[in-house]
């Protein structure tokens, strides 16, 4: 195998030889190719094992012969299973241990100083134009084409060993040479073809085992990525399990509730089944009264004729009797009735207060609740001041509820001012939590890593949102936030910004330019591209505006319609000439009296800045 190795990289230097005949002597590309195919077939000592790498350094006064180096190397990649690492040095002395020195005669460089530079450590030296025998491997010019000369004696002596078939291909004298050279033009063809199919051969072995090697690798990354998901996943099922204990507890609670809640249902159908036979036995006298009555009344029917004028008198008093007995009992029943109602409201209305209380209870904790979330949401926020000394600005902060889903951050790094607003995903108490997560990751970006570039923070903001909501791309929760990042660089005049679905307002001399921001938001979408990065020139006295949506999406007006973007510009402009905190009061009475007494839809977040 090593035999066939050793002819094919002989019938390579052949074919090379022969479609150089017209070049004059060696080109940087021939001597590239030279140097790395040579490389190859030597064989170093044991001390060759230990090597990271393959080292050829150039001793050359230009980079030209480097670069041909680095060009080829790339496309090789390896020398004898090791990477190839190209170096380049200008003086003898700054020759590093290597595998493969090269130096030319033109570069007036002595080749006695060289040798004694790379004695001892195993090293190749090629040279070229030096005089025979006076290097290890030399290429010459023999009748205008380029060849090579090796000096086996001073090779072996520094542990190196080549191939006798590669010996024989060498020039030992100017009279070898010429020997040698003398093949026919058809020999040559012959040679240069089959040359040709055996290198295309190689070279397409080499890249079935790129391949292989390139397959390897994906399957290890495939597995170290399945095997993070099984570890993510062990975790999710033991908090999983955690909660369904939890909520196993409660529904245990809940039951006993319920149990206590049938037993008095029982209770009170029992003693609604009392009443019922209370009232059977009153309809069962009054039914036997009747009966007495009807009896009395059979018995008046047989009396004597005499006493007709006493019987229609009796008979006047039945009727007035079963009149009133029927009253007395219509008035007991209405009695009855109306005081089982007044007790079924009684104790109706005892369990309704006993509710409101429980409610009005449970209100009053929430309500404490989140306006203890507000002064913290308050104290993580900036002071509604920021850089009053610095800057003169003003801030329009409006929550729609106790807390704000809208957000603003300012921080002043190397004399530069990070300036960002943000509208997260809702409002109220879900708005504030994205919000604190968003200030959170904001003080770890900018304050502990050090990112200041507008377009980078909001990547790497976008990156954490995701792995912090384990968000995915066919991921139901897209939760995130809009935003505008601007960092202000007043010693330059320069203002940086990049967008996330909101714009920038920038105004000079009465005229507004909107720069408008990526369309995706700073979490999980469909289009994940890097956000861009704005950059604008300020003079003394221009404005600009950073904000949330919420201003413009306000309803109100006469005909109850949306305030609108169009209109937002209109006002900045109308109001150039007032002082910046007058403009933010401005603002506000615009907003509220735009808004009357319809309801605030949204959280309101704006920031206006004067150079």
């Amino acid at each position: 195998m090593k035999i066939n190795r050793y002819t094919i990289f002989l019938a390579l230097i052949t074919l090379l030889c022969s479609q150089i005949i017209a070049q004059e002597g060696f080109s940087d590309k021939t001597r590239a190719l030279y140097i790395i195919d040579i490389s190859k077939y030597v064989t170093f000592d044991e001390s060759f094992a230990g090597k990271q790498e393959f080292i050829i350094s150039v001793l050359d006064r230009d980079d030209q012969l480097y670069w041909e180096l680095e060009r080829l190397g790339k496309s090789r990649k390896r020398i004898q299973e090791k990477p190839i690492r190209i170096l380049l040095c200008a003086k003898t002395e700054q020759i590093r241990p290597s595998s493969v020195v090269f130096v030319n005669r033109e570069d007036q460089y002595d080749i006695d100083g060289v040798l004694a530079k790379v004695k001892g450590n195993n090293t190749l030296l090629i040279s070229e134009g030096y005089p025979f025998r006076t290097s290890m491997i030399n290429f010459v010019v023999v009748e205008g084409n380029p060849r090579f000369e090796a000096n086996e004696e001073l090779m072996n002596r520094e542990g190196l060993f080549v191939n006798e078939l590669f010996l024989a291909q060498a020039v030992k004298t100017l009279e070898d040479w010429e020997a040698l050279y003398e093949v026919t033009e058809d020999e040559l063809e012959m040679e240069k073809n089959i040359t040709e199919q055996q290198y295309i051969l190689i070279e397409r072995q080499l890249g079935e085992i790129s391949k292989q090697e390139e397959l390897i690798r994906e399957n290890n990354l495939v597995l170290e990525k399945m095997r993070a998901e099984i570890l993510e996943r062990e975790k999710e099922i033991e908090q999983k399990s955690i909660v369904l204990k939890q909520q196993e507890g409660e529904i245990g609670d809940q039951k006993r509730t319920i149990g206590e809640q049938v037993r008095e249902v029982h209770a009170q159908r029992e003693i609604l089944a009392d009443q019922e036979d209370n009232i059977r036995a009153k309809e069962m006298t009054i039914t036997k009264r009747e009966e007495e009555i009807r009896e009395q009344d059979e018995k008046i029917g047989q009396q004597n004729e005499k006493i007709i004028v006493q019987a229609e008198a009796i008979q006047k008093q039945k009727i007035i009797i079963m009149a009133a007995v029927i009253a007395l009992v219509l008035v007991f029943g209405l009695v009855y009735f109306i005081w089982i109602n007044y007790r079924n409201k009684k104790r109706a209305n005892v369990l309704l207060q006993a509710q409101r209380d429980q409610i009005a209870y449970q209100k009053k904790h929430i309500t404490d609740s989140i306006e203890y979330a507000e002064r913290i949401q308050r104290a993580i926020l900036p002071s509604l001041e920021l850089f009053t000394d610095q800057l003169e600005h003003f801030v329009l902060f409006k929550p729609r509820d106790i807390v704000s889903g809208d957000f603003y951050w300012v921080e002043q790094v190397e004399g530069k001012f990070v300036i960002i607003a943000a509208d997260c995903t809702g409002h109220g108490v879900p708005g504030a939590f994205m919000s604190m997560l968003g200030v959170s990751l904001l003080n770890e970006i900018v304050l502990t890593k050090g990112i200041t570039r507008p377009d980078e923070i909001l990547n790497m903001l976008r990156i954490k949102i995701i792995e912090a909501l384990k968000q995915e791309t066919d991921s139901i929760v897209r939760d995130g936030m809009d935003m505008t990042v601007c960092l202000l660089d007043r010693e330059a005049n320069r203002l940086l910004f990049s967008g996330a679905n909101n714009p920038l307002y920038h105004i000079r001399n009465g005229e507004l330019v909107q720069v408008k921001g990526d369309k995706m938001p700073v979490a999980i979408h469909d289009i994940m591209d890097p956000f861009t990065l704005h950059e604008l020139s300020l003079e003394k006295g221009d404005t600009f505006y950073t904000f949330s949506d919420g201003y413009a999406d306000q309803f109100g007006g006469p005909n109850q319609k949306k305030f609108l973007a169009r209109n937002l510009r209109k006002l900045l402009v109308g109001i150039q000439e007032l002082y910046m905190i007058d403009q933010g009061i401005r603002l506000d009475q615009s907003f509220e009296e735009y808004r009357n007494e319809l309801e605030q839809i949204d959280d309101v977040v704006v920031i206006g800045v004067r150079i």
